[in-house]
């Protein structure tokens, strides 16, 4: 359970650091010297571009931000804050005289996490600082907690591989050399080894690339979807004659912001899991589209096989959920999670929308890149529902 911190201190005990942008010193004094007094260690910043400079170099607990300044704005300050990977996580909460709805839905929007209105009543305005500085402590502890969980799950799975390896090599080295040395009952016993390794074997990869995706920072960049979608053709392309599923592409792509390897993951993920739970009736459809939904872009998966019932809906995008076992069909349970955690590390979500017997549609949301906002029509509202 997260520590709450106490007046001025961090969950650890050391004391909160706050930083203060306002260019107006005289609404400074009582503000700096009340928290000061009650264990805050406080900075000022008397502008804009010195706020910037300070929360980089310093890295505060938290800043206190005038919305009103002259050169950079208050709300300018705040979105240059959020766009940094070095100052995003700080929480901002917006010192303002401006009363109108408008402009305190203006601070949420850039990223602000509270506000406070002046004249400033110096309770409140600790009140509110130590409900973000607990809130801060909370995420902190719940992401270092995040961060061990998968170095371990990595771990383990990392260090599992090399004896798996040496259990499966010596048993195809026992069927090619001493198949015949074995009666019908050692022949099944050896081929269950083999065939149980392969399988443990994939589950051990997935679950590193369940722990791999998201750890390292996520590229936010334009992504053509085109290359990713062609490679589906050459990475399916024995599974998609075996079977004699058709693969259509919905073209024009729309261009997401998002990191191009995770992006590949959700499309492999997402194919692979149309093509396992196919229809065994008719000809397997799986089709590709991506559109422009306002500032969004909609990756959607589409195919015609068994469907979900909507009461799993949910719980299939958890790990280790399977609908089905393994002699059904087969697969680690990782799949669908995976691409639920890409999703999520690149800012977006996922979603379901099927039926039993009907087949399944999965839409990824992404931001939608800047240089394709004129270049794809967006969907109609109807179509986003």
């Amino acid at each position: 359970m997260a520590t709450m911190p106490a007046s001025g201190g961090t969950a650890h005990g050391a004391p909160a650091t706050i930083l203060i942008v306002d260019d107006t010193p005289a609404n400074l004094a009582l503000i700096v010297e009340y928290l000061e007094a009650r264990n805050f260690r406080m900075l000022v910043a008397q502008g804009g571009e010195e706020g910037l400079q300070r929360a980089a170099l310093v890295q505060p607990d938290l800043i206190l931000l005038d919305a009103i300044m002259p050169g950079l704005n208050g709300f300018e300050v705040c979105r240059r804050l959020k766009a940094r990977e070095a100052t995003r996580d700080i929480p901002v909460i917006f010192m303002t005289s401006l009363a109108d709805t408008q402009d305190k839905l203006s601070a949420f929007a850039v990223g602000a996490v509270d506000y406070v209105v002046k004249p400033l009543q110096v309770e409140e305005v600790m009140a509110r600082a130590n409900a973000q500085l607990a809130l801060r402590a909370m995420h902190k502890q719940l992401t270092s907690a995040n961060r061990e969980l998968e170095a371990f799950s990595y771990s383990v799975s990392h260090d599992l591989r090399a004896p798996l390896r040496a259990i499966s090599s010596f048993a195809r080295i026992l069927r090619k050399d001493y198949r015949e040395s074995l009666d019908e009952e050692g022949q099944r016993y050896l081929d269950t080894i083999i065939s149980t390794s392969a399988q443990m074997g994939t589950l051990i990869e997935d679950l590193l690339l369940y722990a791999r995706t998201s750890r390292a920072a996520c590229a936010a960049v334009p992504v053509p979807l085109a290359p990713l979608v062609q490679q589906l053709s050459s990475v399916f392309r024995e599974r998609i004659a075996a079977c004699g599923a058709r693969l259509d592409i919905v073209e024009p792509l729309a261009t997401p912001l998002g990191d191009p390897t995770l992006l590949g993951q959700i499309l492999n993920n997402l194919v692979d899991n149309a093509l396992t739970y196919r229809c065994r009736q008719g000809t397997p459809l799986i089709r590709i589209s991506a559109q422009r939904a306002g500032e969004d872009v909609l990756l959607r998966v589409t195919d015609n096989g068994i469907g979900i019932e909507p009461e799993y809906h949910e719980k299939i995008f958890q790990v280790f959920q399977r609908l089905h076992s393994s002699d059904e069909y087969p697969g680690t349970g990782l799949g669908l999670a995976i691409v639920a955690k890409a999703a999520r590390a690149m800012g977006g979500e996922v979603g379901i929308e099927s039926a039993l017997g009907r087949g399944s549609t999965f839409t990824v949301r992404l931001r939608l890149a800047d240089g394709s906002r004129s270049g794809v029509p967006a969907e109609t509202a109807d179509q986003n529902r």
